[in-house]
């Protein structure tokens, strides 16, 4: 019965009554996730909006004892009842100085209660309810345009709304969106984050394919691997494929103004004002700096190797053990043989993952994905399922690392290979 609810409320109101501040009440760790329709320049869906066709529970009580829908004022004897019994409570609070223990219980399970498994009322999918027959086709037998892209995320937002976000991060130099997804099938409003980011350089659109295949390996895999499953019931993932449109559609390495975008970020040896002269890159650093992801993988294409900071100097992070053994496991999972500090392949400054690191501890790693920028079609499939693979055993190393199940390893010296610095170097001659 409703007014049940009203018990536990009628009581803390009651003993704190002239007591000053009283007890808190906790935030609820589960968010409703609904439709919002295009609103500057964003679509999809955002957290806190829920889905037109979710009913609305009666039951849910306000904090100030209304109930949000309309119901039957009149005080019958359970009310009487649960009135008096709200009162001896408070007085037996009173005599004690504070709420009791039973109230205090009381209130926790009105809170949490009603929104504890929040997939019960169609509000959050859990990443083990996830339907494969919903998922949109989406074939690498070709490369994609930016309106397929575009068209893609906004199909696997529309098949999955509670879990999914389409939204735009602005616009490019020459006025092209910049697409990105979210996956949130945590059933938190805030979870910990991951990024995964391709076409900083637009002719390397193996890069693109690669950000695009992560949401059909999650979801799809999400059903059969218990490791993908837990991933995403832990993180919310953020793909965003086309970080460069612009060059993307003029099929250059540079942006429209000819500025290569991964050297204009920040970084120990530089500072944010003397940085971020693309549009581009401070659209990336505003999404970067908002979330603080936990983790990040850009991708790039025209080698294949899993690099990560720094890349502007030779020493190694505080997290140098880390990431050699995140290294380590990724290169094996997508069987190529070389994994190793950025720097020790190519010097350079200015790249997404120094300043992702150095601004928010984002244990972020660039993995070049194929041989050459442009692989064959034929072989498309297999590279976008590789870095799939990749990406997977970055994030759960990073997960592993938080929880204390990775064992660090020291990268032996001799297998440290140099590159010697142009003169004057000016960081432009790597493939990342």
């Amino acid at each position: 019965m409703i007014v049940r609810y009203y018990l536990p409320v009628l009581a803390v109101l009651l003993a704190g009554c002239g007591q000053g501040a009283g007890r808190a009440p906790r935030q609820d760790s589960a968010v409703d996730l609904g439709r919002l329709a295009r609103a500057d320049g964003q679509s999809g869906i955002d957290a806190g909006a829920r889905p037109d066709s979710a009913p609305d529970r009666s039951s849910t009580i306000d904090m100030d004892g209304s109930s949000d829908q309309p119901a039957d004022r009149s005080i019958g004897p359970d009310l009487a009842a649960d009135t008096k019994a709200a009162a001896d409570l408070a007085a037996d609070a009173s005599a004690d100085g504070g709420v009791t223990d039973a109230a205090s219980a009381a209130m926790d399970a009105m809170v949490d209660g009603p929104e504890a498994d929040a997939s019960d009322d169609g509000v959050c999918a859990l990443a083990d309810n996830i339907s494969v027959a919903k998922l949109p086709a989406i074939g690498f037998s070709t490369y994609h345009n930016q309106q397929q892209i575009e068209d893609y995320l906004q199909a696997v937002a529309s098949a999955f709304p509670t879990i999914a976000t389409y939204k735009v991060n602005g616009q490019s130099a020459q006025g092209r969106d910049i697409p990105y997804l979210i996956i949130n099938a945590t059933c938190q409003a805030s979870p910990p984050a991951i990024f995964t980011n391709g076409t900083h350089h637009g002719d390397e659109p193996a890069s693109t394919e690669a950000a695009l295949g992560i949401p059909d390996y999650l979801l799809r895999r999400s059903t059969t691997d218990a490791s993908v499953r837990s991933l995403l019931g832990t993180y919310a993932f953020y793909v965003l494929p086309l970080v460069n449109p612009d060059g993307f559609a003029l099929d250059t390495r540079e942006n429209a103004a000819g500025l290569d975008i991964n050297r204009d970020y920040s970084y120990p040896g530089r500072s944010d004002a003397d940085s971020f002269k693309t549009v581009e890159a401070q659209l990336v650093k505003s999404l970067q700096e908002s979330v603080g992801f936990r983790a990040a993988v850009a991708y790039h294409s025209g080698a294949q190797e899993v690099l990560w900071p720094w890349c502007y100097t030779a020493d190694a992070t505080v997290d140098g053990g880390f990431f050699a053994a995140a290294g380590q496991q990724t290169a094996q999972a997508m069987s190529f043989a070389i994994y190793q500090q950025s720097y020790d392949d190519y010097p350079t400054q200015g790249e997404y993952i120094d300043f992702a690191y150095w601004k928010n501890h984002t244990l972020a790693a660039t993995f070049e994905v194929s041989t050459v920028k442009a692989p064959s079609v034929a072989l498309l499939a297999g590279v976008v399922d590789g870095a799939s693979k990749g990406t997977v055993a970055w994030v759960q190393a990073a997960n592993d690392h938080a929880n204390g199940r990775l064992h660090a390893l020291s990268a032996p010296a001799a297998a440290r290979r140099r590159f010697p610095l142009t003169a004057p170097f000016d960081g432009t001659n790597r493939l990342e």
